[in-house]
């Protein structure tokens, strides 16, 4: 027979960890939310800005009007990698429970693409030194650093695409995750494990085929992981966690 009190205890217990795993649900939609945000301006906005493909001077004229925005750039890369260090190991402690294996391999995915982008990092910054010095290289100087610049930024894209291999693999077991939890909803999961499975189809295709992207849409290819990690990111922050989730 159990006695009342026990029961009490045990509500209680209970209580504590709902509430628990909700403030961690949120803190890493919080991490998400940064990531996703600062990624858009470190990823897409800023580079679109700058480069001028095939046309090196144009590249440069763009760096060197946008001083202050590359510098800031510069900054949201380190933010983006701090942040995308915090969030899987947040959503381990959210999810590590269901199962220790994926959620291990969701952070080893996760973790190793930071360094290596990072590295692409590395080389973006070594551009701020011409905002004082170009002025005072010579014509023939000059043009070489037109084409270091754009080639720079070819690299950083390059780059990019590589390491969609790590940010796509880390996806599924996070979705199998998510799927399994019962407090995440199941068709964010599975968004987000289609989208692990785009993100390296895209990467095979574009490396074997010359002309696989007259066929093929990135944009469309990636929408899974789009509408999984978005979806993830504000579900996160707005219920947290709720169980018995049903879709």
């Amino acid at each position: 027979m159990h006695h009342p009190s026990d029961q009490r205890n045990n509500h209680m217990e209970t209580t504590i960890q709902v509430k628990s795993r909700k403030k961690t649900a949120r803190l890493a939609g919080l991490y998400y939310l940064f990531n996703v945000l600062l990624s858009i301006y470190y990823m897409q906005y800023l580079p679109g800005k700058i480069a001028a493909w095939d046309d090196p001077q144009a590249t440069m004229e763009n760096f060197l009007d946008n001083e202050m925005p590359f510098r800031l750039y510069i900054l949201a890369g380190v933010a983006v990698h701090i942040s995308f260090i915090l969030l899987p190991l947040t959503l381990h402690k959210l999810l590590g429970h269901i199962n220790k294996h994926y959620a291990m391999l969701m952070v080893v995915f996760a973790l190793v693409s930071v360094p290596i982008s990072f590295t692409i990092l590395l080389d973006q910054y070594e551009l701020i030194s011409l905002f004082k010095d170009y002025a005072a290289l010579d014509s023939a100087q000059q043009a070489a650093m037109d084409l270091r610049v754009l080639g720079s930024f070819e690299s950083l894209y390059n780059g990019f695409f590589l390491c969609q291999t790590y940010w796509g693999l880390w996806l599924f077991p996070f979705g199998l995750l998510a799927f399994k939890s019962g407090f995440l909803p199941k068709f964010l999961g599975v968004a987000l494990m289609l989208g692990c499975i785009t993100y390296v189809l895209d990467i095979i295709g574009g490396t074997l085929f010359q002309n696989y992207y007259d066929f093929v849409d990135t944009n469309l290819l990636i929408l899974p992981a789009a509408i999984g990690e978005i979806g993830m990111c504000i579900w996160l922050l707005t219920f947290g966690t709720k169980e018995n989730i049903k879709f």
